[in-house]
Order: C-alpha cells, then structure tokens, then sequence
C-alpha cells in the first residue's frame, strides 16, 4: 500500500461516487486506455468500505503497492481510525439527491409526501439514518473539517466542465494527464457508457458492480443522468418546501 495511506471518495448517497469511482480506476488502473466494458475491476480495485465484513478491509493483492481508494457514505469520524490520506468529497444538490434516492429505494408514490417532510427536517431519509450514515449537510462538513487534504468535486460541475473537473483532480492527486487520456474517461464514464454496462451485466447476470446493486430491484441505477431533474419531479409546493429547508446551505450551486 502507497505510503500506507488510504485515500477516501465519499458522497452523500446517490452523489456521483459511483461515477467517481469509475473516474479513478480510468486514471490510475486502465495502463493500456481500453474501452471500459464491465464494473467487476471496479468493486476490486476501487472498494467499498460498506461493503467490508465487519468493519474489516481486505484489499486486492493487485493493491499492494499501489495507491488505494475506498469508497464511503460515511462520516470522517466514522472513518478516522483508518491511516487517512487524500480525501475526493462528491457534493450533488440535495433535491437531485432525492430524486436519485425515491428512484433507486423504488419508493411508493403514496409515501412521497411523507419522505419530502423527513428529508427537510433530517436532510436524510429514515433508512439511511437506521444505517447510521450521516445526513447530508453532516457529511460534507465532518470531511472538511477532517483536518485533512480534501478536494471538493460539485456533481454539476463534472457535468458541465467535465475536462477541467479532471485535470483539478488529477492536480490534486498528484497525477500527469494528457487531453487524449482526459477523452478515453469522459468516454469511458460517459453516463451511455455506464448504462451500457449496467444493461448488459443485469441482463447477462454479469457479476459487478450494478448487479450485485440492482439483483432485486426493477429500476435502474443509471437513472436519468445530468441535474435539475427535480425541477419536473416535485410540485410547486413541495418545491417551496425543498427549497426553504435548504436555503441557507453554502454548499448548493
């Protein structure tokens, strides 16, 4: 293990960890710039740390030597008996988040109102707090107060500035990058690309990354991509209410 420090991509759930993870396995595993085809490389080279049996990481042997990622949800206190290096903290705007949430937990549409009023007095919805994973305005500032080199990745601005968002990255990791490596990753994580995949390892009953996620479930992962959908999901007081309870938040853009 590099410098036995493990580096952190975290996210309040449904942020673009996933993407994230996709992103750094691109820079730091795909040596040859091949077309990405499955998410199998990615839960063994990216892990995720829920899913580590009894809080116990074991790392792929390929890792030895190498710089390791962990995927999380958690809070930093949460994670700070781990030999913490570099912290990738995803920030997506909360009501997208909840969109993403009601579509992957396949939420009923008469429990809609009920999950709106406890995410504006929570910032989280019941079965995450069961989980004990931290809200979301919780999450973001437990890592930026981690005392920690963090770098704060907006999911709108990997969508709208996708080539700049990778070369900040890379600054921050401390990684050399060509525009013809930048190309082969917007193509490789492309949202067409990841839901390509996802089809194809759901149907096939490939195992990975999306169908150990979606065995059971009739939704997709790769929902509807880019931002704002929220705008067209909630009505126009449930907006109002949204809006309120997260209007002083520094973080939404």
């Amino acid at each position: 293990m590099k410098n036995n420090k493990i580096n952190i991509i975290t996210s309040f759930p449904k942020s673009g960890n996933t993407w994230m993870r996709f992103i750094i396995y691109d820079l730091l595993f795909n040596d040859h710039n091949i077309t990405i085809e499955n998410s199998s490389e990615i839960n063994q080279l990216i892990p995720d740390f829920h899913m580590s049996k009894n809080n116990q990481l074991i790392l792929d042997s390929r890792l030895k030597d190498k710089e390791v990622f962990l995927k999380t949800h958690s809070s930093y206190n949460q994670m700070s008996k781990l030999p913490i290096g570099k912290i990738i903290l995803i920030i997506r705007n909360p009501l997208d988040v909840f969109v993403s949430l009601y579509n992957y937990y396949e939420i009923e549409k008469k429990d809609k109102s009920e999950m709106i009023d406890f995410f504006c007095t929570y910032q989280t919805l019941p079965f995450l707090k069961k989980a004990n994973l931290p809200n979301w305005q919780e999450h973001i500032e437990s890592w930026i107060n981690s005392g920690k080199k963090y770098h704060i990745v907006k999911y709108s601005d990997l969508i709208d500035d996708f080539e700049n968002q990778i070369k900040y990255i890379c600054d921050f990791l401390d990684l050399e990058i060509t525009d013809k490596k930048i190309d082969l990753v917007k193509r490789n994580t492309s949202f067409n690309n990841l839901k390509n995949i996802e089809i194809r390892e759901r149907e096939q009953n490939i195992a990975g990354f999306f169908y150990g996620n979606m065995k059971e479930k009739k939704t997709n992962f790769m929902n509807k991509g880019g931002y704002g959908n929220y705008k067209s999901f909630f009505n126009s007081s449930e907006l109002l209410k949204l809006e309120n309870s997260f209007k002083k938040n520094k973080w939404i853009s």
